[in-house]
Order: structure tokens, then sequence, then C-alpha cells
């Protein structure tokens, strides 16, 4: 499910801003930008993702900003930023290229700047991006807890409009049965006349039609299937079972629609279709 959260947490060192983004997927995909020195330590940051998040693409930006230095805790390597340095402002030039801000650029450049940090600091700091990651999760989880309930009444109402559309069905089927005998009738009328056509065999041949274009058992089993829907929606069965649910639904719509024979009916069978894919595309968002 989409959603955002952020997190944050200081020490006398350091101070850490977490913001997640998560966007829907099959799949945990975890994207973490985290500090080349903390870096070590990213699989204890992703079993932490991975023991509170089921699935989804999240990305974790963190913005670390630093308090106090401590001396020698930074090393820049000159000579590295020079050639750098030297190789970029050549291109440059040749190219015409916008060269602002190259300095600041180089800096920014793997082993130029070099962070050492005690063990003691380092890990204190990274018990701070632990605790500003929980607070990002947790508030990540919030956000799509309220989300989870707009979309759960969204669903509710499209389930509710289903079902009164199956009890419009119900009330064209009187109109519906006899349009059905009055067509045949219409039809053998005019192509060999009512006089030559046996009365009793006639009975038979339009019950035997009826029967195969009967949709009582349709509107039943949708009916179950849209109760079923409604007793899981909110419980903790997850987006997969609501999607075969509702795949379920489909089937009963799609065989409605099939032997409709009614305008009626199948209006109603495309309000159905209508409401059911809302359902299917609100259903991918759930966890």
């Amino acid at each position: 499910m989409t959603g955002f959260g952020s997190g944050a947490a200081e020490n006398e060192n350091i101070s850490v801003n977490v913001e997640l983004k998560a966007l829907n997927g099959k799949y945990l995909e975890l994207n973490l930008r985290l500090p080349k020195s903390y870096q070590s330590k990213e699989l204890h940051l992703r079993k932490l993702f991975q023991s509170r998040m089921e699935r989804g693409t999240v990305q974790a930006f963190y913005n670390i900003e630093v308090k106090k230095v401590n001396p020698g805790q930074y090393t820049i390597n000159k000579e590295l930023a020079k050639y750098y340095f030297e190789e970029i402002s050549e291109l440059g030039f040749e190219l015409g290229a916008n060269m602002n801000d190259l300095f600041v650029k180089i800096m920014e450049f793997p082993d130029v700047l070099t962070v050492r940090e005690e063990d003691e600091a380092l890990e204190a700091n990274w018990e701070l991006i632990v605790k500003a990651s929980e607070q990002a999760i947790n508030s990540l989880t919030t956000f799509r807890e309220q989300e989870g309930q707009a979309l759960g009444k969204a669903m509710e109402e499209s389930v509710l409009v289903i079902q009164s559309m199956i009890d419009k069905v119900i009330s064209f089927e009187g109109e519906r049965v006899e349009a059905i005998r009055e067509r045949i009738a219409n039809n053998l009328e005019e192509f060999i006349g009512m006089e030559n056509i046996d009365r009793n065999r006639f009975e038979q041949e339009l019950i035997y039609f009826l029967e195969k274009m009967d949709i009582a058992e349709e509107k039943t089993r949708l009916t179950q299937h849209c109760r079923f829907f409604l007793d899981n929606l909110y419980k903790d069965s997850g987006g997969k079972k609501l999607g075969f649910i509702s795949q379920e639904m489909g089937r009963e719509i799609n065989t409605m629609g099939a032997k409709a024979y009614h305008i009626g009916i199948q209006q109603a069978v495309v309000t159905m279709k209508e409401e059911l894919e809302k359902i299917k595309e609100q259903v991918l968002n759930i966890l």
C-alpha cells in the first residue's frame, strides 16, 4: 500500500531524520540510503524493516547532520581531490560545461572525504539511526492504517452497490421471462405460424430454454460472495483472499450478463462490473 512516514532523533553528536516512501508491490523491496560509515550495518536495518513490513517498494532517505566534530574524525584525501578537480576542469573547459560548485561536488566523491569515528560514538549514533527508523516505520504504519480504513469504506460501498443491483435484477425477472416467451412466440408466428405448432411441445421447449437462461443460482452465489467479502474485509485475511473472492464475484456477474436477455438486467450487470473493477483496483493496495 502507498504510504509515507518520517522519524527523527538526535544526540550530542548527530541529528537524524528519516523519510519513508512506500509504493505497491508484490514483494518487499527496500532501497536504503545510508552514509558510508554505517553501511556495514545495513543488514541489521533491513532485518528491522522486514520484521515490520510484508510487501511493497520502500525507499528510505536518511539525512544525518553532524553537530559535534571530533579532532581527527574527518580526513581529506587532498591528492585525490586535486586529481578530480584538474581532470574535470579540463574536460569541462573542452565541453563548455558549467563548472559552478565543482569543488563541493568533488568533496562528495567516494574516498575524497573519509569519516572515522570511535567505536563508542559509532554505536551510539547507530542506535539513534535505529530509533529514528522505528519512528518512521510506526508513522508509515499509521498512515497505511488510515488509508486502509478509507479503502475499506470505498470497497464496502461498492459491494453494497452490487448487492442493490442483484435486487434490481430480481425485479426484472418476471418481465424478462415474459419477454423471452413473447419473442420466441413472435418468431415462430412469423416463420411457420402458430397454428402449425404443437402447443405442448412449444411449452416444453420454452421451459427447457428458460431453464438454460435461468440466473437464480448466479444471483444466489453472487449474494453469498458479497457477504463473504464483507465478512473478511476488516479481518487479517489479507488482500489475496479478497482478490480471490472478487474473482468469484466476477464469474457470476459475467454469467448473468451472458444470460441477461433484458436491457434492464444488462444495465445492472454493467454497473456491477464497474463497481467490481473499483474493488479489484483497491484490493491491490491491501497488504
